[in-house]
């Protein structure tokens, strides 16, 4: 039986940054899949600049630009308070990133994402494979077992989403409520007023989540709803949806022509990163929304998938280098927490608390809406284009 130097399952973005970052390295790897590709996946779709470089780099933009429809570009973005105050920023007017920000529907990121695995000889990717549970050898797992057989592997890395087995098997999987969250989301056609950039509404029956509308060109766009789990319960997910779209003012007046897309109605699930478990046992590593790697204020992890995927891939690479598989999961989570424990999940976990108040969301919005500058720090924060303590500059009066 072949030994690969990294088992990856999961081809989302996570998956495939990871593997095609150790293929570049010049690793062997086997990346695998439950689903034929292509395959529609649930999501918000928004692709901020920050993760548009890292495709980039991979060669998967190059892809997605030959696809007519799938770059919906954005320059901004359009907050709107419980009371109706309406801040627009702009996204690049005071960062560093140099990069667009798109909408692109995930059928078309991940389709171009296992195409450009594709390239590469050193890949083999399994579609339309299962993985069942990590085949252990004492503390450490020396393969996967799937519906295709056993595959054996130095180093595992779980990509496979928020259900991911693998996680569960470790019992590493995120069940703590405080550090999760859930979102439904539609595409709707027909959409009246869509400009150049992405809506967050915050309605006080969502906080600290929000309602969004995000377009994707010719009238269409992705509307749904980011909720918490401790703060609303899960079941009322179809009910806030609806209200958000029937009754909310502002998202009401967009889509009052609107048509909802049959069958694209769909929730997940959003496990936090300021979730405080380690990302991985032994020798397996978790990566993306298996390890928990959602932006607790936005709900955003596409960028986290694409970054930690990479980070999976250098641990790997590092402790093959020497000999030592477990030297990867220390590796990792040197890299992970360096860049998003303290800079990025925490405090992002503690501005939720804020963001729970009505009266303090309508003051915040209020006080960013009077200076442009404000609002388009907030903009760029949410893009990525920010560090995430420069939100905390909208706290002080004199800015």
């Amino acid at each position: 039986m072949k030994m690969y130097d990294a088992v990856i399952s999961g081809a989302g973005p996570a998956g495939c940054s990871a593997a095609l970052t150790l293929a570049r390295k010049g690793r062997s790897v086997l990346l695998i899949d439950k689903a034929r590709f292509p395959r529609e996946k649930i999501c918000g779709d928004g692709v901020t600049a920050a993760s548009t470089s890292m495709l980039e780099e991979m060669g998967v933009l190059e892809l997605l630009r030959q696809k007519p429809g799938s770059l919906n570009l954005f320059k901004g973005a359009t907050f709107v308070s419980p009371d109706g105050t309406v801040v627009r920023g702009r996204i690049l007017q005071n960062g560093t990133l140099q990069g667009d920000s798109y909408v692109i529907p995930r059928t078309d990121l991940d389709e171009c994402l296992v195409s450009r695995v594709r390239d590469y000889a050193s890949i083999t990717f399994l579609d339309n494979t299962t993985v069942n549970a990590l085949v252990m050898d004492g503390d450490r797992a020396r393969g996967v077992s799937t519906s295709a057989g056993e595959f054996s592997g130095s180093v595992i890395i779980a990509a496979d989403g928020a259900w991911s087995p693998i996680a569960k098997q470790l019992d590493l999987w995120n069940r703590d409520k405080i550090h999760q969250g859930f979102a439904m989301r539609a595409w709707f056609s027909g959409v009246e007023g869509l400009g150049d950039s992405i809506e967050l509404c915050y309605d006080k029956s969502m906080l600290p989540g929000y309602g969004w509308i995000f377009p994707a060109g010719q009238k269409r766009a992705n509307v749904g709803v980011f909720l918490l789990t401790r703060f609303t319960d899960q079941r009322s997910t179809k009910r806030l949806f609806e209200r958000f779209v029937n009754e909310y003012a502002y998202a009401k007046a967009k889509l009052k022509y609107a048509t909802l897309e049959p069958g694209t109605l769909k929730s997940w699930p959003l496990p936090f990163g300021s979730f405080a478990g380690r990302r991985g046992r032994g020798n397996v590593l978790l990566a993306g929304d298996a390890g928990s790697f959602i932006d607790p204020i936005t709900g955003e992890g596409i960028y986290y998938a694409l970054k930690t995927g990479r980070y999976a891939a250098e641990a790997v690479a590092h402790a093959l280098e020497r000999n030592d598989e477990f030297a990867a999961l220390t590796r990792y989570e040197q890299l992970w927490r360096g860049e998003f424990s303290n800079r990025v999940y925490f405090p992002g976990y503690a501005f939720q608390h804020f963001m729970n108040n009505e009266w303090f969301v309508d003051t915040f919005m209020r006080y960013t809406a009077r200076k442009q500058h404000r609002a388009d720090l907030l903009a760029d924060v949410v893009a990525h284009n920010r560090k995430r303590r420069d939100l905390f500059k909208l706290l002080n009066p004199f800015y």
